[in-house]
Parts: structure tokens; C-alpha cells; sequence
């Protein structure tokens, strides 16, 4: 049962769904590390994200990654207006903002059935070849998602260590008032981690969306999945969220093969119960 290549291919699709959840969990806690935000419309930018996909890289047949990277980018530059209309009245507002924008979240999945209905779509895939990794048969396109989640993990994270913008954004996450009196404009780096939480959101929904399926509901799984992982973490964690992605892909992914879909989600709520009631901060969070 456990024979080499099983293993190879749970180990594979564990990283690919690792990397596609701490994606989607950056995107969350920013908002809530920096501005306080609890985004309820999270899944429905993710699930924007893989329409922004299916026409750039599906109808339009752009290069791969020009699609993938130019369409997270497009949704990600479009919701700046939310955050003018809507967001921005609610940060620091945790409360008011999940019922504000869970509002939200219903308002764009339901534009969304108007535009594209409810039918479901398939993407096209990167590539249907398998490669050979250390001798194991390797989906192409698994190792094209898991490069793809790398490189952009990796730029966020120089963003945040080695450069003014990030330093400023990680003192305004620490206390704002403060943050303020030194010289930085909050609310441009306020407007600065929208942008990037939302263009990693819009990442991970099209890479989701290439796995699974397209439609106006997708970003139910999502959202679940940022929740899950966050809480594992720590809320407003950034290591966290990545450690709660890790956990959280490998357990489905050996879960799921062995033991079927229900085990898995069984589990994964069990543990974030269980985290709940004896860890409430999560792995690396901080009680407050």
C-alpha cells in the first residue's frame, strides 16, 4: 500500500497544495496582521483570480506565466477600488468588517453568476507530460505550480526583509500610531499590503482553479483553507501561515489517498478545534 510511488506522488501533491495554501493564508493575514481586517470576501478574489486565468491563458493563449502573473495582477489593480469604497472604512474595525465584507463576498460571487453562470469550467493544463524527478514519474504541471508558489514566496519575503516598503509595513502591522509619528504614511502602506494580499489571493485561485474546477462558487474552499490555516498558525502570522500551509497540504494529501476525502476534512477540523481550545493563538501567534 505505502509502496515508493504513492508516496512520491502524496509528497508531490502535498507540496503543490502547500504551496497553493499558504498563498491564499498570506493574502488573509496580511490584511488581518497589518489592517485588522477579517476579509470574508477572500474566496471571491480567489475565485476572480482563476477567471482572470481561464480568459488570458484559455481564450486569449497567453504565455503561461504572463497569464498567470498579468491576470493576479489585473485583480489585484481592479479591487483597489473596493478598498476605496469599502475596504478602508473598516480597518482596525475587526467585528464591522466581517459583516461588511462577508456582505461583499455575496455581492461578487453573485455578479459573478450573472456574468458567467453557474456552470463549471476546466482550465487548460500547463502541461500533461510527467518528468522524472530522482527516479519518480512527476506531474509536469504539479511542478510548474509548486516553482510558480516558490518564486513569488520568495520575492514576498525579500519584499518584507530587505526593503523600506516592507520594513514600513511590518512596523505598521506592529502599532500604527507609532509607525505614524515616525514618518510613514500608513495609509499608503495600507494601500500597498491590500495590493499584495489581493494579488497572492488571485495567485493561489488560479492555480486552485487549474487543479480543480472554475465556477462562481469556487472560493468557498478557499476561504475555508486561509481559516484553517491561519488559525493553525497563528492569526496575523506570516511564518505561521506558511508552517499552517505545510501541515494543512500534506495532511489532506496522504489523508486523502489513503483514507478518502472525509477522513481528510474530518481531521483538519478536529485539529483546528482541538488548536482552538488548548492553543487558541495558534503555533506561532501571539495571546493577546
Amino acid at each position: 500500500m505505502f509502496t515508493l510511488p504513492i508516496l512520491s506522488q502524496v509528497f508531490v501533491n502535498g507540496l503543490s497544495l502547500s504551496s497553493i495554501y499558504i498563498l491564499v493564508a498570506l493574502g488573509f493575514t496580511l490584511l488581518f496582521g497589518i489592517m485588522r481586517v477579517v476579509n470574508f470576501a477572500h474566496g471571491a478574489f480567489a475565485m476572480l483570480g482563476g477567471y482572470a486565468l481561464f480568459y488570458l491563458y484559455g481564450v486569449y493563449k497567453l504565455p503561461y506565466p504572463i497569464a498567470i502573473l498579468g491576470g493576479s495582477a489585473i485583480v489585484a489593480g481592479l479591487s483597489l477600488v473596493l478598498e476605496r469604497l469599502v475596504f478602508r472604512w473598516f480597518y482596525h474595525k475587526m467585528f464591522q468588517s466581517m459583516i461588511a465584507l462577508l456582505g461583499l463576498n455575496l455581492a461578487l460571487v453573485y455578479a459573478a453568476v450573472l456574468v458567467w453562470d453557474v456552470n463549471e469550467r476546466s482550465l487548460p493544463s500547463v502541461s500533461d507530460s510527467m518528468v522524472e524527478v530522482a527516479g519518480m514519474q512527476v506531474p509536469a504541471d504539479r511542478l510548474v505550480i509548486i516553482a510558480m508558489a516558490a518564486v513569488v514566496l520568495a520575492l514576498f519575503w525579500l519584499f518584507v526583509t530587505r526593503t523600506r516598503q516592507g520594513l514600513a509595513m511590518r512596523a505598521a502591522a506592529l502599532d500604527p500610531e507609532i509607525a505614524a509619528t515616525q514618518g510613514i504614511d500608513t495609509r499608503r502602506i495600507y494601500m500597498l499590503a491590500f495590493v499584495i494580499a489581493i494579488f497572492m489571493t488571485a495567485l493561489a485561485g488560479g492555480l486552485y482553479a487549474q487543479t480543480y474546477a472554475l465556477s462562481p462558487f469556487m472560493g468557498e474552499r478557499p476561504l475555508m483553507v486561509a481559516f484553517i490555516v491561519v488559525i493553525l498558525g497563528g492569526m496575523g502570522s506570516v511564518p505561521g501561515a506558511a508552517l499552517g500551509g505545510l501541515l494543512l497540504g500534506f495532511t489532506e494529501s496522504f489523508l486523502s489517498t489513503f483514507y478518502g476525502s472525509s477522513i481528510s476534512s474530518f481531521v483538519s477540523f478536529g485539529v483546528v478545534i482541538a488548536l482552538l481550545v488548548l492553543r487558541p493563538w495558534g503555533l506561532l501567534g501571539k495571546p493577546e
